[in-house]
């Protein structure tokens, strides 16, 4: 005698992503082709099951004849179109079924079938109509008692209206558990959609920080020299050069400026913008945190305007952020690729990929909101190695006032 083998949880591995597979697969084809496939399959049980007398039980059926295979035919052909119309298909179905059995006729496996229809009925119709079709189930049943229908009795009256109550009561569970589904998914893109208007509202008011100030020290500029550039040439000319200077970089030294940010609590804290140079910052500060990252900048990031600094200063704390509270990561790579009017990141990890991380969280609204603001592009999803990977580029005029 063999001795026993125990299943581990690594044997079932296989399976488990086989099913998942099949599963994700029906779930990308059509619902018309679904539906084909199974009304076939239907026709042919349909024919291969209702045949003559049967020698195996008392019961004695009709041999088939023409009659039988057009109410096979009507008990079959409709689902075909079952989720179109799927309380007229139970009926049609049912009715067919239920003359075929009055008839003399073997009814086969097309009683199963008919479960099929009540589940459809519960998981696809109103109320109103699932009432109707129990109500018609239960009329049918009982014409075919009082027609003494072969092999049908009560204890078999019994039986049917237990499995055809008990298929229409998981389609209607289906349906409700779908319409949960749908009313968060509604929820999800709305909350989507007042997140990304808060974060637009937060951008804009950090860019009108930095800017302000920028635009404030032109001002100041502008009026010395108005008031010196009589007495003073030089101090006007050095004036009139810092204007010139701060509209052509007034982004550049945004990251110099102070703005008002808001606190955890909702209290004012004041703090400087951060920018290109606090990266590194970030990285470890995230490196204590039990993270490891590696930094690598590519080009030269001084002439990155701040706002634009800003921005990729924010995406690459959202990255790190989520690589260290939900990819259970060993390691994450920040790289930063300055051209010409052009700021590449990419930031990457070895930990879980997509798993357990949500592809509509706010913190990827606010990276695709500010992502926006410079017309450029982000890329989120697994990266070529495994782990995760976050790509954007931003763009920006190297020379504004041109």
């Amino acid at each position: 005698m063999r001795p026993s083998r125990r299943i581990s949880t690594v044997d079932l591995v296989p399976v488990r992503a086989s099913l998942t597979e099949l599963q994700q697969r029906l779930g990308r084809a059509p619902p018309w082709a679904i539906d084909a496939v199974l009304g076939t399959l239907i026709l042919v049980a349909g024919l291969l099951t209702t045949g003559g007398g049967d020698t195996d039980s008392d019961v004695v059926y009709r041999e088939r004849d023409g009659l039988a295979v057009v109410l096979i035919l009507a008990a079959t052909l409709p689902y075909y179109v079952r989720r179109r119309a799927p309380l007229a298909v139970y009926l049609v179905t049912m009715t067919a079924v239920v003359v075929l059995m009055l008839r003399g006729y073997g009814e086969g496996a097309l009683s199963l079938v008919l479960l099929l229809g009540a589940y459809t009925v519960g998981a696809w119709c109103p109320p109103r109509q699932v009432v109707a079709a129990a109500v018609a189930t239960a009329v049918l049943l009982i014409i075919l008692l009082a027609g003494d229908a072969p092999g049908f009795g009560a204890g078999e009256l019994v039986a049917s209206s237990a499995a055809f109550a008990f298929a229409m009561l998981i389609g209607w569970t289906m349906q409700t558990r779908r319409e949960r589904i749908d009313a968060f998914d509604r929820e999800q893109r709305e909350a989507a959609l007042r997140v990304a208007a808060d974060e637009r509202l937060r951008i804009a008011q950090e860019l009108h920080d930095v800017v302000a100030h920028s635009l404030g020290l032109i001002a100041v500029q502008a009026g010395v020299g108005m008031k010196v550039v009589d007495s003073d040439r030089a101090e006007a000319r050095r004036s009139f050069e810092n204007i010139s200077r701060t509209s052509r970089s007034s982004l550049a030294e945004i990251r110099q400026l102070l703005g008002v940010l808001r606190g955890a609590d909702g209290t004012p804290a004041y703090e400087p913008a951060p920018g290109l140079a606090d990266i590194p910052r970030l990285v470890q500060d995230v490196s204590g945190a039990g993270l490891p990252v590696d930094l690598d900048v590519d080009g030269d990031t001084t002439d990155v305007p701040a706002g634009v600094g800003l921005a990729a200063y924010r995406i690459v704390q959202e990255a790190l952020t989520n690589s260290l509270r939900h990819a259970a990561a060993q390691r994450a790579t920040v790289r930063l690729d300055s051209t010409s009017g052009r700021l590449q990141i990419e930031v990457t990890d070895d930990g879980r990929g997509a798993n357990g991380r949500g592809t509509g969280g706010h913190g990827l609204v606010g990276m695709r909101e500010r992502v926006a603001v410079y017309g450029g592009s982000l890329d989120v999803g697994p990266g070529p190695s495994g782990g995760f990977r976050v790509a954007a580029d931003l763009r920006y005029e190297t020379d504004p006032a041109a």
